[in-house]
């Protein structure tokens, strides 16, 4: 019988939003026994949103770390003003969030499509 290891934490999140709207995404992030991960112990949060998974040009939008707060409490949120999102293109694109620890380990922890829809004021 073979055995496996799974090192692929990454749990698939869909996420839509609206050009030109101020974009507010809240997650809580849990260990393994459902407590709040210290996110004190992250010293970087990226994420980037490309045309495909395979695309290695100018992402289409990029949150770095200064667009995250990080709680102890396991709370992270990423934000973009309406301004940078009404600078972004329409449509359906990939992306991942992406932890850096204290270690410097880095662990893609989210992924999956981003959408992102027409608005009409601007």
């Amino acid at each position: 019988m073979a055995l496996k290891a799974n090192l692929d934490i990454a749990q698939r999140l869909d996420i839509t939003c609206r050009k030109g709207d101020t974009f507010e995404l809240i997650i809580t992030i849990k260990d393994s026994d459902g407590e709040g991960l210290n996110l004190d112990d992250y010293t970087d949060f990226e994420l980037d949103v490309r045309p495909t998974d395979e695309d290695t040009g100018t992402p289409v939008l990029t949150f770095e770390f200064a667009d995250f707060t990080a709680q102890a409490t396991g709370v992270l949120t990423a934000t973009k003003s309406y301004a940078d999102m009404a600078n972004v293109e329409s449509g359906v694109f990939v992306y991942d969030l992406q932890a850096t620890d204290n270690n410097s380990i880095r662990t893609t922890w989210f992924y999956g499509l981003f959408t992102i829809i027409d608005d009409v004021t601007i």
